[in-house]
């Protein structure tokens, strides 16, 4: 069996997600060999945070031109459209998907007084931040978890909203003062998931990445990713979706769309089977932009 060469960026959160998918691989498949290779891509050189896949487009890359096997990406991360000769082999189970407040004097979103300022570098946070304590100032906040918590840190703001999931990996829970809820902060469409990417027609990086796949996890993440591509939306707008899977097989999926201010905001839900998760995501976009949806999605585009 050929060394499978599994690609990742190179931050610490990059490096210890990889270093918990190689050990589950390892886990599941002892006889085969794997090597991580780190690349540099476009977003760890400070591209502009604006784009699109500038997280994913160089691992993509290094897939086709086979210098690696697998890539381990953060969904979120992942444009909704699958580059040509490529394809999502496995979800493995998702961590907590939620967003988490870390306060310096203030431990909850709602003891922050007037005026506190919170650290975002994502309008989709911002926008609900603003939804939900119009009184705050949010201002960007930027770097890898090191680099935002230092900032925390050193009195430059009051408090920082990071995703949970992140955290966890790091063993930085003990970071988290408070788990925000859905009800007051939608996450990220796929956030806390991870996706393993692989060559079309690689049958054996497909078969050992598969292992690791999560069916209730991909039904979830599956319904939230239509969500955004129904509503025309990239991975950086002000878009939150979060489904859950009961045990009979039902999939609540709830998403909203904010303006980035917070003053216009469109919440709904839907539900049904979760083996039409896809159906599901794709039909409350068209409810949600028939609703108002498109008016806030142009306001968004303006910026």
């Amino acid at each position: 069996m050929r060394v499978i060469v599994v690609g990742t960026r190179g931050s610490a959160l990059a490096l210890a997600q990889t270093r918990f998918v190689v050990e589950r691989l390892k886990e599941s498949w002892p006889e085969a060999e794997f090597k991580v290779k780190t690349i540099r891509t476009r977003g760890d050189g400070g591209a502009d945070p604006k784009e699109q896949a500038i997280f994913v487009k160089e691992l993509q890359e290094a897939l086709l031109s086979r210098e690696i096997d697998i890539a381990v990406h953060s969904l979120k991360d992942l444009p909704t459209e699958e580059p040509k000769g490529l394809k999502i082999a496995a979800i493995p189970r998702r961590q907590d998907p939620r967003d988490a407040f870390l306060g310096k004097a203030y431990k909850r979103l709602e003891d922050l007084p007037p005026g506190a300022v919170v650290g975002t570098s994502s309008i989709r946070r911002k926008a609900q931040i603003l939804a939900h304590r119009p009184d705050l100032v949010v201002k960007d906040l930027r770097g890898n978890v090191d680099t935002r918590l230092a900032a925390l840190g050193n009195g430059e703001y009051d408090a920082i909203i990071l995703a949970a999931a992140g955290l966890i990996r790091l063993d930085l829970r003990n970071r988290i003062d408070q788990f925000l809820e859905p009800e007051v902060m939608l996450p990220a469409p796929g956030q806390g998931a991870l996706a393993l990417e692989v060559r079309q027609g690689d049958d054996l990086a497909e078969e050992l990445s598969y292992a690791l796949h999560h069916h209730a996890s991909h039904d979830r993440v599956r319904a939230e990713r239509a969500f955004l591509k129904g509503l025309g939306a990239g991975c950086l707008a002000p878009v939150g979706a979060l489904a859950q899977v009961g045990e009979d097989g039902t999939l609540v999926l709830e998403g909203g769309i904010f303006s980035p201010d917070g003053k216009s905001f469109i919440r709904a839900e839907i539900e049904g089977e979760a083996t039409e998760a896809e159906e599901l995501g794709l039909e409350l976009a068209r409810d949600i932009l028939e609703q108002g949806g498109r008016e806030i999605m142009a306001q968004t585009r303006a910026l």
